[in-house]
C-alpha cells in the first residue's frame, strides 16, 4: 500500500478465512474467480513504533539497523466518518558483540507484527467491527453498508467480502459462544423460544433461530437450525452439545409447542431425568384477549383476564420487594394458587355449558389452557420460575428486525454464524457495553 494523502491507494484484495482443504470438482459454470481490488481514500496516517522487548529491557546491548530495514505492516481502521492508514513500524535490532558475523546470534531481531482477523488484509478491527455494529446492532442490510463504506472513502467492497469478514469474526468469537452455552446449561430456569428464518440454500427453504434466556442473568444466548422437532432440542441442552453430554436438568420454560413434550419424552425412554417443564401464562392471557374483540362471548373472555392480572400483580410485588424464595413460594401458595383453582374450575364450567357453548377462538382457548393445566402449574411450587416467557421473547425482538430488513439467510453455515455474532452483540447491550467498542478491542486481540 503506498502511503499517498492526495491520492487514492490501492489495498491487496482480501482473502477468505483459511478453511480445510477439500477435493474440488472440476468447474461447468465458468465462474471467474473473485479478483477485485480494494480501493482507500486515505484522510489521515497515524504511525506506530513497536520496539522488541529483548531492546526494552537491554536497550545498551542493541544497535538499531537502517530504517530501510525495518518491517511494515498497515492496516486501515474505521473513525467516524472517515478512514485512517495506521502504520506500524517495527525496527530491526542486531546485538552489537555479533555485528557482522554469519551466526544466529547476529541475525536480525524485531517485534512481531500486530495480530489481524484477516491474515494478509489492510483491513482493521475497527472497520470490520464497523460492519458487524452495523449489521447486528443497527440491522442495516449490507448493500447500505457498502454504500456507507464508499461514503467514508473505502471503495470495492461487496457482499462476498463482507460475507468473508462475517465468517471471520464468527470463526473467531465462537469459543466465546461455547463457552456461553456452558454457563448456560448450569442455570436453574432456561427460558427457551424460536423464530422462523428463511434460508436460500436450505432443502425446506426455512430455518429456525433458537433463543436460550437465563432467568437469573438474563443472559441469552442464539442458535440456528433448519427444523424445530425435538432433536434439536436435545443437541442444545446438553452438555458440550455432545450426544453423550447430560441432559439440561433444571426447568425450561416454553411456549405450548409439542417439540418440547416429545423431547422430554425420548429422555425419559432413554433413562433419563427429564426438566420440569413450565408452560406461559402469557399466550394463555393473549388468547383469551383476542376473544374479548372476536370470540362469541366477550364478557366471559374479559372476566378470565381479570382473573389472571392478580397473578402479575403479585408477581410485580414480589420482585419489587426482593423477596426471598421461601417468602414467594409462601405468597404463592396463600394468593396465586386459589385463583389458579378457580380460574380452572371457570373454564371446565364453560366447557360443559350447552346453553352458551364456547364457539370459534374460544373453545380453542379453553382447550389451550386445559389441556396444558399441570405445566402452567408448576411455577406455584418452584419460587425460581417466572411465571411468563417474555424474556426469551425480548430476546427474539431484534431477531426480527433483522429478519425484516434482510429478508433471508443465504446458507445454512451462514444461519450459526448469525447466531454466533446476535448472540455477542445483546450480551453487549444487557451489559450495558458498546458492542462495536467491544468487537473492535476482542478482534484486535
Amino acid at each position: 500500500i503506498e502511503a499517498d494523502l492526495e491520492e487514492e491507494i490501492l489495498c491487496a484484495p482480501v482473502p477468505a478465512p483459511r478453511q480445510p482443504d477439500a477435493p474440488k470438482a472440476p468447474s461447468t459454470d465458468g465462474a471467474r474467480k473473485h479478483t477485485r481490488k480494494l480501493r482507500a481514500r486515505i484522510t489521515k496516517e497515524v504511525i506506530h513504533t513497536i520496539i522488541p522487548e529483548e531492546v526494552k529491557s537491554n536497550p545498551l546491548a542493541y544497535e538499531r539497523m537502517s530504517e530501510n530495514m525495518d518491517k511494515v505492516s498497515r492496516r486501515l481502521e474505521y473513525v467516524p466518518g472517515h478512514t485512517e492508514l495506521h502504520i506500524t513500524r517495527r525496527p530491526c535490532y542486531v546485538l552489537k558483540a555479533h555485528k557482522g558475523e554469519k551466526t544466529r546470534e547476529a541475525a536480525p531481531i524485531c517485534a512481531p507484527a500486530p495480530a489481524s482477523i484477516l491474515p494478509g488484509s489492510n483491513i482493521g478491527a475497527s472497520i470490520i467491527a464497523y460492519v458487524m455494529h452495523a449489521r447486528f446492532v443497527l440491522h442495516v442490510p449490507f448493500y447500505r453498508t457498502i454504500r456507507e463504506l464508499e461514503r467514508m472513502g473505502l471503495y470495492g467492497v461487496d457482499e462476498v467480502i463482507l460475507c468473508n469478514w462475517h465468517r471471520a469474526v464468527a470463526e473467531a468469537l465462537e469459543p466465546i459462544w461455547k463457552a456461553m452455552h456452558e454457563l448456560m446449561l448450569s442455570s436453574e430456569v432456561l427460558h427457551v423460544d424460536e423464530t422462523p428464518f428463511r434460508c436460500l440454500k436450505s432443502d425446506r427453504k426455512q430455518g429456525y433461530m433458537w433463543a436460550l434466556s437465563s432467568a437469573e442473568t438474563g443472559t441469552s444466548l442464539y442458535y440456528w437450525q433448519d427444523s424445530r422437532s425435538g432433536h434439536v432440542l436435545d443437541n442444545l441442552l446438553r452438555e458440550g452439545m455432545q450426544s453423550k453430554g447430560l441432559a439440561y436438568g433444571g426447568t425450561i420454560l416454553t411456549d405450548g409447542y409439542d417439540g418440547y413434550k416429545s423431547w422430554r419424552e425420548s429422555l425419559v425412554e432413554k433413562g433419563e431425568t427429564a426438566p420440569l417443564w413450565q408452560n406461559c401464562w402469557a399466550h394463555v392471557r393473549r388468547k383469551f384477549v383476542e376473544c374479548i374483540t372476536c370470540g362469541n362471548d366477550p364478557e366471559w373472555s374479559r372476566r378470565i383476564v381479570d382473573m389472571i392480572t392478580p397473578l402479575y400483580l403479585l408477581e410485580r410485588k414480589l420482585r419489587e420487594a426482593q423477596a426471598t424464595p421461601e417468602e414467594v413460594q409462601l405468597r404463592r401458595w396463600e394468593e396465586s394458587l386459589p385463583r389458579v383453582e378457580q380460574l380452572f374450575t371457570e373454564l371446565s364450567k364453560k366447557v360443559r355449558d350447552s346453553s352458551n357453548p364456547p364457539l370459534n377462538k374460544l373453545k380453542d382457548a379453553i382447550d389451550y389452557a386445559l389441556v396444558r393445566k399441570d405445566m402452567l402449574c408448576n411455577w406455584l411450587s418452584n419460587p425460581t420460575v417466572p411465571l411468563d416467557n417474555n424474556r426469551v421473547e425480548r430476546a427474539i425482538r431484534p431477531l426480527t428486525i433483522g429478519r425484516k430488513n434482510s429478508l433471508f439467510i443465504g446458507a445454512p453455515e451462514a444461519g450459526q454464524r448469525t447466531a454466533i455474532l446476535y448472540t455477542m452483540v445483546e450480551e453487549c447491550k444487557r451489559l450495558h457495553i458498546d458492542p462495536q467498542a467491544w468487537l473492535t478491542e476482542v478482534l484486535r486481540r
